[in-house]
């Protein structure tokens, strides 16, 4: 069951091939927004994009930066700076909202 409200399963789902993530994404004409869960643990491998800014909605995820490790829970908020090298680890029951500065962030 999903966190986030009706009005959100109306924004397209992208299809990331890990099983339990669940990642719908809208385009702005100076962003991308993403709304994220993830009904078991998820480990994305250090990378780096446009700068990000999100909002923890529920759950709690580890963000390493700089060889530093912090924890994030519900209603936590973080920046990653752009281009920045990071890791993330998305805990069981896990959700956030993010805003990527970049309109055509993920695509291609």
């Amino acid at each position: 069951m999903s966190v986030f409200p009706e009005i959100i399963r109306h924004v397209p789902q992208r299809d990331y091939g890990i099983e339990g993530l669940t990642v719908r994404v809208d385009h702005t004409s100076t962003g991308t927004v993403y709304f994220v869960s993830a009904e078991k643990e998820v480990h994305f491998p250090e990378h780096a994009h446009a700068e990000q800014w999100t909002i923890v909605v529920s759950g709690k995820c580890l963000l390493t930066m700089d060889g530093e490790t912090r924890a994030y829970q519900q209603g936590d908020t973080y920046v990653i700076p752009g281009n920045k090298k990071h890791q993330i680890t998305l805990c069981a029951g896990y959700a956030e909202v993010d805003y990527v500065d970049d309109p055509c962030d993920g695509e291609a």
